[in-house]
């Protein structure tokens, strides 16, 4: 069965201004994201600091860092199964079978090209497929970002093209296309647009 992951902590001192809004209204949005666009079963995980409770049938695991920072985002690949990595400001656009479909029969970790940089990933998203537990046995605090990138790693953008995007760097401009899931970060929120209609749609 494919797992889907992701986490909430309470902002810190280590949070960034643009990142202090998620609660568990958005943890929900993102399964019910998920629930519709995946046929097939699949078992939802937040990682959190504290106890928290959600109508959806989401398993809540306890993070290691009870101060968490954003590099604490490698915890979920402790599971060691295949895995949907996602941060909460995602938006689940369109169908994903083939994306779990990935994660359940392949080897090779998969991470979107950086908007900026295409020659690098980033890890807005993450197709992990099982067996890849030492990402993090191995880590010792590094920044989030910077250790994916060192790990062996294929693109989202070329096995999928134009499924997994970044609301800035692309459906911003461009609109949603054939986007799959849309992957947000720093400035501009979901919950900051809701004039544009197909976040409207789908985040909810």
């Amino acid at each position: 069965m494919i797992t889907v992951a992701t986490l909430l902590w309470d902002a810190n001192d280590q949070s960034f201004p643009f990142s202090r809004m998620y609660d568990e209204a958005w943890v929900e949005k993102l399964y019910n994201g998920v629930a519709r666009n995946l046929s097939a079963p699949f078992k939802f995980v937040c990682y959190s600091e504290r106890p928290r409770s959600f109508h959806a049938p989401i398993d809540v695991r306890q993070m290691q860092n009870q101060t968490p920072g954003y590099g604490d985002c490698i915890q979920p690949y402790e599971l060691n199964a295949p895995m949907i990595l996602m941060g909460l400001d995602t938006v689940i656009t369109g169908n994903i079978d083939h994306l779990a479909d990935y994660c359940m029969r392949a080897s090779l970790i998969a991470l979107p090209r950086d908007p900026y940089k295409p020659q690098q990933a980033c890890n807005g998203v993450a197709l992990v497929p099982g067996g890849n537990g030492c990402v993090w046995s191995n880590w010792a605090g590094e920044n989030d970002m910077d250790w994916m990138r060192a790990h062996p790693h294929a693109f989202i953008d070329d096995l999928f093209p134009g499924h997994v995007v970044s609301y800035k760097g692309e459906a911003e401009a461009a609109g949603l296309r054939d986007a799959r899931i849309v992957y947000f970060h720093g400035l501009k929120k979901p919950h900051e647009l809701p004039h544009v209609a197909w976040i409207s749609e789908h985040w909810k």
